[in-house]
């Protein structure tokens, strides 16, 4: 095919002579340069496929895909009949001094990149399912301890007041015998002794009581899954 002639020519316009040496001369510096976009804020499921070629740090294309994409739909080649089109589409590449292989060179490093993160996401799952199930045992754990602590608790309640209730028992059989011893050494003087409650309450007002049992502890144990 001739540089500039027939449909694609009056088309497109005759080829630049030496485009691609041109380019490829031209330093880097003096190609213009954009401020750095600012961070995306979406969830990383959600992150835009832009910010992880950023964050991918991908080289610059000569002609990456959304070139080609922005060429496909211009009308002249999306118009063309479809045996034309991908004639259409070569000859808009070679006038601009590129090839197909740039932009598909540029597709597979974007896909690349996004192979790459989506396996940073299943590895950020995996690392938050091991930490998860590291700290259900710890819990589970600090369950069981609880329950074993209260329970124990429970038991030293139970013994406690089973061992007042056999020490008041014990007593009033000393009690009864101690009744009976002075019933008995004061029945030939006084007849029969008949210990009535005034009597009783005559007597004891000179006895000290008993120290009283301490009154229960007041902490309170906490369930430690209740954070």
């Amino acid at each position: 095919m001739s540089n500039g002639t027939g449909m694609l020519g009056r088309i497109f316009g005759s080829k630049p002579e030496n485009n691609r040496e041109e380019r490829d001369r031209r330093p880097q510096d003096e190609r213009p340069q954009e401020p750095p976009p600012p961070e995306d804020p979406a969830p990383p499921h959600l992150r835009s496929f832009d910010a992880i070629y950023r964050s991918a740090r991908l080289p610059v294309s000569p002609c990456g895909v959304d070139e080609l994409e922005k060429m496909i739909a211009n009308p002249i080649i999306a118009n063309a009949p479809p045996e034309t089109r991908v004639i259409a589409l070569k000859f808009a590449l070679d006038r601009e001094g590129h090839t197909i292989e740039e932009p598909k060179s540029d597709a597979a490093r974007k896909v690349k990149a996004l192979d790459a993160y989506h396996g940073t996401l299943l590895s950020r799952a995996g690392s938050l399912e091991r930490r998860n199930a590291e700290r259900f045992q710890e819990m589970e754990a600090e369950r069981l301890e609880f329950i074993r602590r209260q329970e124990e608790e429970r038991e030293r309640l139970v013994q406690e007041a089973q061992e007042a209730e056999r020490q008041a028992r014990e007593f009033e059989a000393r009690l009864n015998a101690e009744r009976q011893r002075l019933s008995e050494l004061l029945r030939p003087f006084v007849g029969e002794l008949d210990f009535t409650e005034s009597d009783l309450d005559s007597v004891l007002s000179d006895v000290t009581p008993p120290d009283a049992p301490p009154a229960p502890s007041s902490s309170v144990m906490v369930d430690p899954s209740v954070r």
